[in-house]
């Protein structure tokens, strides 16, 4: 594979060709809030990444098809632990196999502590045609790190994006996660700008702490430990973006960042606009808008091996989304998204009769403040505000469908 040329500018929509993601279910340590499908890697990580390698090579000859992927996303877990050559060898075989166009934008997730390691990792990356990295920081502060269960420092983040950078790398992004107990609004600010002082990353991912059950920190939140910030309305969040956005990276969605609208997610994207993408590798999830129709693989590393390998079928699971699922599913992606809701676009999809029924409701989020109404209730579009991003899960909530199932423009 050679070098992606540095990007140009995309349109307010992402490129309508599917993306392909690759989950890679390994991590050399597992993170108290991790709630992910992944594993530890143990003593016989050689053997298992070997393993993986195969059974992830023969499920891309069962997918085989016409699907032409322009994005391949390696995510985890932790891609950055595989073996030299893996990510050319796995993009070279989804290329041969029609799942992906040839050169495809490669994206890779990784963790700091595996660039400081490696010295020489990030320039290979580069040589096997990886175009940008997503580097999983989480903090620049070390107590935070610490209590985040990370195995690096603040100095090992600072490495790792001068080894990315000087390796060339286009795309260089932070994954930060913020509203851990004791941590202020100015020590937050602190933070942030610490990382966007960082050379040439370009791409930041702020996500606010979530305590899962099941996970240590779900245990140690249900015996009383407090892990997470007091509810301070959207202090944290209206911090976030204020401060990134005076630093020059404007909101694009709720919990992404980008430098420049060329530099915004060339895969995410396509999740948040209902494109098409397969996901390969244990737990990965698909989802096909012609049909309407959501698959995921199975999620524990032996039981998906087992199915690739042996019966030839990787896929655990389906589900047809009825229209109602489907147009809350559109509701809930986009209005999480600075480019906000094409009200024609979802009428004609869903039927006039659900924006109609829906008019006052917009013109209502318009007077509070949570929205911008650019071309009117009917045909324009909403644009949430920075009130409205905070809240953008229940304004989806709040829409009503029940027109829906009787328009007979449902889709």
């Amino acid at each position: 594979m050679s070098r992606r040329p540095d990007p140009t500018p995309p349109s307010r929509a992402p490129s309508p060709a599917p993306g392909l993601y690759v989950h890679v279910p390994f991590c050399a340590r597992i993170c108290p809030y991790c709630d992910f499908a992944v594993t530890a890697l143990g003593r016989s990580g050689p053997s298992r990444l070997e393993r993986y390698r195969r059974a992830l090579l023969a499920e891309i000859e069962l997918r085989a098809a016409p699907l032409a992927a322009d994005t391949v996303y390696f995510g985890g877990g932790t891609p950055s632990l595989a073996p030299r050559g893996f990510f050319r060898e796995i993009v070279e075989a989804a290329v041969a196999q029609g799942l992906a166009t040839p050169e495809p934008f490669v994206f890779v997730e990784a963790n700091p502590e595996d660039l400081v390691q490696d010295p020489g990792r990030a320039a290979r990356w580069a040589a096997e045609g990886v175009y940008g990295v997503s580097l999983g920081a989480q903090a620049l502060d070390d107590s935070r790190l610490r209590f985040l269960g990370r195995l690096h420092s603040a100095k090992d983040v600072e490495v790792a994006v001068s080894r990315l950078a000087e390796a060339g790398l286009a795309w260089i992004s932070l994954d930060l996660i913020y509203g851990t107990a004791g941590q202020s609004a100015d020590s937050l600010a602190a933070e942030i700008g610490l990382a966007t002082d960082l050379p040439r990353v370009n791409h930041l991912s702020a996500y606010e702490l979530t305590v899962e059950p099941g996970t240590p920190f779900g245990r140690r939140a249900a015996s009383g430990e407090t892990l997470t910030t007091e509810p301070d309305g959207d202090g944290l969040f209206r911090v976030v973006h204020e401060t990134l956005a005076d630093s020059g990276f404007p909101a694009y969605e709720a919990s992404n960042f980008a430098a420049a609208p060329a530099l915004r997610s060339r895969h995410n994207r396509k999740y948040w606009s209902g494109v098409r993408y397969l996901g390969i590798g244990p737990s990965a999830h698909s989802f096909d808008p012609e049909r309407s129709e959501r698959s995921w693989n199975h999620r524990e590393f032996g039981d998906w091996e087992a199915a690739v390998l042996r019966d030839g079928e990787p896929t655990a699971g389906r589900e047809r989304l009825r229209p109602a699922e489907r147009a809350l599913e559109e509701l809930l992606l986009r209005l999480r998204t600075a480019d906000g809701l094409d009200l024609g676009d979802f009428g004609s999809r869903y039927g006039e009769s659900v924006v109609r029924a829906n008019r006052t409701r917009f013109r209502n989020w318009e007077t509070l403040g949570l929205v911008r109404l650019e071309g009117g209730s009917a045909d324009g579009r909403i644009e949430p505000t920075l009130e409205g991003l905070a809240v953008a899960d229940a304004l989806a909530r709040e829409v009503n469908l029940d027109a829906l199932a009787q328009d007979r423009n449902a889709a």
